[in-house]
């Protein structure tokens, strides 16, 4: 009997060695999970703040860009030098951060002046002064056209769904925002893509893209509301357009519908022999399979308006 009791007490404390020791490792598992989690958690808010770093590093770099006294010289009728870092700024900004500069441009547009010490002795300044702070205002005006001509579709969209449907803050810009795209691609696609052979799969399909971001605005239920006026030029006329006048017509720079009609005449006109290089029955398929579905895309769209 105590030999039975002697076993019983040793395997009693062999067992709770045991039990305790394998407390202890999964204690010291969760320690260590814990520690690890820790350790990963640290190392991701280090990634999110270098990512965030190099962000805005790249804000920085677009604006400079387009700021470059080099690409603000010649700002009419579009200001080409300033559309790399443009189109590098709207990739890069969120759309909080695209409004709210936009918000800041319109409002140093709106009070920047020379100060009235500059004027003459008939009360107005002088002709150099005027020229001066005009083109300021034009060049950060170009900044919102660029920027927002070259605003990826998604961000317009997003744009649109916060400050628009969403009732945001800056409402009202918006509707400028939405009225600079809709100007600025209208001009850029009558001084470059339209304005030589769209003989290309690929220069049809870019003027395709850019009207198509014109014709979704048109479309927009609120699309009398998409205006700006820019009256505060000291020598200047004023700016004042809006989407559509009070007859309801568009201006011709970005009449969709009459621009589809003449997109789709260039591809008997341009790409007639669809642009194919003799040699390759493969790519010429493709080609031809491109200009197909590119020429049903723009049919859709007239059909849209009828």
């Amino acid at each position: 009997m105590k030999s039975a009791l002697l076993i019983a007490s040793a395997l009693f404390l062999l067992v709770g060695c045991d039990a305790i020791d394998a407390m202890k490792a999964t204690k010291d598992m969760k320690s260590a999970t814990n520690s690890m989690n820790a350790k990963m958690d640290k190392t991701n808010k280090g990634i999110e703040e270098t990512n965030e770093s190099v962000r805005l590093q790249k804000l920085i770099l677009s604006k400079n860009d387009m700021l470059d006294d080099k690409n603000t010289v010649d700002l009419e009728p579009v200001a080409l030098g300033m559309i790399a870092g443009a189109k590098k700024f709207g990739e890069t900004a969120t759309t909080e951060e695209l409004i709210e500069y936009t918000r800041v441009l319109l409002l140093k547009i709106k009070d920047q002046r020379p100060d009235d010490s500059l004027r003459g002795p008939d009360g107005k300044f002088p002709a150099n002064i005027a020229a001066e702070y005009d083109h300021k205002k034009l060049v950060d005006l170009n900044q919102i056209y660029t920027i927002a001509g070259f605003c990826p579709e998604q961000k317009v969209a997003q744009i649109i769904e916060e400050q628009i449907y969403g009732g945001g803050l800056y409402q009202r810009t918006a509707y400028v925002f939405l009225m600079a795209r809709v100007q600025f691609l209208g001009t850029y696609m009558q001084e470059t893509l339209l304005a030589e052979p769209m003989d290309t799969v690929k220069i049809m399909n870019e003027a395709i893209v850019r009207l198509g971001s014109i014709d979704a605005i048109l479309k927009t239920p609120f699309k009398n509301k998409i205006k700006m006026e820019i009256n505060t030029f000291i020598a200047k006329d004023p700016i004042v357009v809006s989407l559509y006048d009070e007859t309801g017509a568009m201006d011709d720079s970005w009449n969709a519908p009459k621009l589809w009609k003449k997109v789709m005449k260039r591809f008997d006109q341009d790409l007639k022999d669809g642009n194919i290089v003799t040699g390759s029955s493969v790519k010429t398929d493709a080609v031809l399979n491109e200009i197909a579905r590119l020429r049903a895309t723009v049919q859709n769209y007239l059909d849209s308006w009828n």
